[in-house]
């Protein structure tokens, strides 16, 4: 046995020796880099701009692969096939987006409005780190299916969708002047919540936030016995299973808050609103209005988490009460 072992151990050892002037050379090839500017256009000056300053293609010209690719995910596109078998057909098809090219005459404003409603927002050094590196700037990205009679499917069009680190978006096309006040505000809060409670949410200024998560007695949000407390300790959201949990999960909550509710909607007093005050519809549309008034605040705990989460991320760079007056009438 001894015997035996020592054969293996030389043949490890000469292999490990074995030489055959074989060395790893790094490649030649050059890395890929969409070739920018797409065109001559005035809005394609400020798109070679954008990849100068933070690295992020925007592209209105584009081919499947450079929309549907999902890395390790599935194909993200719509896909609808038949083949024939013998006399029969073998239908097929993978649910997915449909992504159709813009009209390059309104690229420059379907860009303006995305600066304006959301880039300007962050830092150049902030969206260079953690914004997705590709922009889709398409006339309309919608979801398709077939139905189980076959027919297909296909949904209103998507304000944006995301796939892998590819951001896709519509209105590449005469309704980018036709957009609603309504529309502008629905997709802020669409995009800043995808992008400060997902994308940016390992990110957070945490040395920053000590004092904000200070206010809070986190063990009571593991306890439904501890429900009408809730409130009073600043927490605004549901039981948790941990206090590192229950952490993470208040300051994405105050973010939230902040970025879809203007200030007027969440000191007004909810309970002083009745029909037919035109106010009366409005609270409908907002679920944190009247959470810094003290009828509902009342320890004064919200409104103090409240500041001390604003002077943090204003601190970091960005300015959560702006981003929730975008867009308020």
């Amino acid at each position: 046995m001894r015997y035996f072992l020592i054969i293996i151990l030389g043949l490890f050892l000469w292999t490990g020796c074995n030489d055959d002037d074989e060395k790893l050379t790094p490649s030649t090839e050059p890395e890929f880099r969409y070739v920018l500017p797409q065109g001559n256009h005035d809005y394609d000056t400020k798109i070679v701009s954008w990849y100068e300053d933070c690295g992020i293609y925007f592209l209105y010209k584009f081919e499947d692969k450079d929309v549907y690719y999902n890395e390790n995910d599935r194909w993200a596109g719509f896909v609808d096939d038949t083949m024939q078998i013998n006399d029969g057909e073998l239908a097929f098809y993978n649910a997915g987006l449909r992504v159709e090219l813009p009209d390059e005459e309104y690229v420059g404003k379907q860009l303006e409005w995305i600066e304006k409603l959301f880039l300007n927002h962050y830092s150049k050094e902030l969206l260079k780190k953690k914004m997705v590196k590709k922009v889709i700037l398409a006339k309309n990205v919608t979801y398709c299916y077939r139905l189980g009679n076959k027919d297909l499917a296909e949904q209103e069009r998507d304000y944006f969708s995301n796939i892998a680190n590819t951001l896709i978006f519509s209105h590449g096309d005469a309704s980018v002047e036709n957009m609603t006040n309504e529309d502008l505000l629905e997709m802020k809060n669409e995009l800043h919540t995808w992008m400060l409670t997902e994308k940016l949410v390992d990110d957070y200024p945490m040395a920053e936030l000590e004092d904000f998560l200070s206010v809070t007695d986190y063990s009571k949000t593991l306890s439904a016995d501890y429900y009408e407390e809730w409130m009073a300790e600043g927490w605004l959201g549901r039981l948790a299973n941990s206090e590192e949990v229950a952490k993470s999960e208040d300051i994405r909550n105050y973010v939230e808050m902040i970025i879809t509710t203007p200030k007027e909607m969440l000191e007004i007093d909810v309970n002083s609103i009745s029909y037919p005050d035109p106010l009366f519809w409005v609270i409908g549309d907002y679920d944190y209005a009247g959470f810094l008034h003290p009828s509902m605040d009342v320890a004064g705990n919200i409104k103090k988490k409240y500041d001390l989460i604003v002077a943090a991320f204003k601190d970091w760079g960005v300015d959560l009460p702006v981003i929730g007056e975008l867009y308020y009438e």
